[in-house]
């Protein structure tokens, strides 16, 4: 039994393996506060007003990542590299981050008439303009800390950070409930973001970054600025195409089904897309720790497949089973209408999960090609289906377009990259012969 559990113990201390528990960790409980809050949110508003304020929250979430200019990653894959540049390199990434998202938010809301009309029973509320597009701001600060957190090697406080944003969100949503029951949902999400903000980042330049200057070993970036804005200008395509993945279908149920099926489609993604963040995690903490030991990087790898077979399997089959007993907790209509949804949105997560592992090998090898070509393929079939799918079938047709999206792409990483699975396989065995 002391074996067993030193053992255990070996294997969480491992940093590569550490901080990719703790990132999953931070997921689920991301997930589960989560899940609690959309459950108080579909008791307490109509599914029409739970839909219009779904959508609002993802067109912000969308706008925010387009204006991070995937500044995020580049702090995940360049903030352990940096040297004595890393807080010129964090607080350029804050500053040219919230300055694109001001001007893409107010874009937002002036030609909000165009594009959202049905967002108008919360975007007529007074002072929407500039409320949206501080949160927009905001939002984009709360993205980069994770990033900041998780490249200083400090990824064990991205669960209490985020535990405490989404225990704020669930709080003030019931607060909220009476005063303001139109826009409750988005006041929420949007003012529990100060609770997380003003603490972190505290921590962050006060602390963890002075630390991080005192004991690095070089004055510089190892990249030249060349090759930095290619890397970053590629990784941003890549993003901004994973960003339109994660945040549009909402935005394509609202238009074409209206605000109730909105809903119905939300909640099930609400369930359902946490599950992806486990080989984000994994994928994130691989990025970090092979950039300082770039020898190690096979190791790490087979690592980060092991990790992610052993958590992302077990939990899919699990909200497969349980998911539907989950959105009961919502209501019949939403376990009616999004079970389906659910189940092969979850499904989903596990051909992403291969996705994701080999994005994450190829930033860290900086092939940006492979990196762009699997995210942007995935959003070109998967968003290129939805409209018409969700035609055919409504909410389950996008919900296929997913699944389509997912598993081709990571059909064909698989077959091109056959032979160096079967390398790596047989080295692992080797490793574990030897150990």
């Amino acid at each position: 039994m002391r074996a067993a559990l030193a053992a255990v113990a070996a294997h969480v201390r491992t940093p590569v393996v550490r901080d990719g528990y703790a990132l999953v960790l931070n997921s689920a409980i991301t997930a589960v506060i989560g899940l609690g809050y959309w459950i108080v949110a579909a008791r307490v508003y109509p599914p029409e007003v739970v839909g219009v304020n779904a959508a609002l929250i993802s067109s912000m979430m969308f706008i925010a990542g387009v204006a991070q200019l995937n500044l995020s990653n580049i702090l995940v894959r360049f903030v352990p590299d940096a040297g004595r540049m890393v807080r010129r390199l964090i607080v350029a990434s804050y500053a040219v981050s919230l300055g694109v998202a001001a001007v893409a938010a107010t874009l937002f809301v002036l030609g909000i008439g165009i594009w959202g009309d049905e967002l108008e029973p919360v975007t007529s509320v007074r002072g929407f303009d500039v409320w949206f597009v501080a949160a927009t701001m905001a939002w984009c600060a709360f993205v980069l800390q994770d990033s900041a957190l998780t490249g200083l090697g400090r990824a064990v406080w991205v669960p209490a950070e985020n535990a405490v944003f989404s225990v704020a969100k669930l709080a003030l949503l019931v607060g909220f409930a009476g005063a303001a029951p139109v826009y409750g949902i988005f006041a929420s999400w949007t003012a529990a973001l100060l609770v997380s903000l003003v603490p972190v980042n505290l921590l962050v330049f006060g602390r963890l970054v002075p630390r991080a200057m005192r004991s690095a070993t070089r004055d510089a970036l190892s990249v030249t600025r060349r090759e930095l804005a290619v890397y970053v200008v590629a990784d941003y395509a890549g993003a901004v195409a994973w960003l339109a993945l994660t945040t549009l279908p909402p935005v394509i149920v609202a238009h074409e089904l209206g605000a109730r099926q909105t809903a119905y489609f939300s909640l099930a993604w609400a369930i359902a897309v946490p599950i992806y963040f486990v080989p984000t995690s994994i994928g994130a903490s691989l990025v970090v720790h092979a950039v300082r030991e770039r020898e190690r990087l096979e190791e790490y790898t087979r690592k980060a497949v092991v990790q992610f077979a052993r958590l992302l399997l077990p939990a899919a089959a699990a909200l497969v089973v349980a998911g539907p007993f989950l959105l009961r907790l919502l209501g019949h209509d939403y376990a009616e209408e999004s079970s389906t949804v659910m189940r092969i949105l979850v499904l989903s997560a596990i051909p992403n999960g291969v996705n994701i592992l080999y994005v994450s090998v190829a930033r860290v090898e900086r092939r940006m090609s492979r990196v762009v070509a699997v995210l942007a393929g995935q959003a070109a079939i998967t968003l290129g289906l939805a409209v018409p799918l969700v035609r055919v079938d409504g909410i389950v047709g996008l919900s296929i377009a997913w699944l389509l999206g997912q598993s081709l792409v990571a059909a064909a990483i698989v077959i091109a990259n056959r032979r160096v699975l079967v390398r790596t396989r047989v080295a692992g065995r080797a490793a574990r012969g030897e150990a």
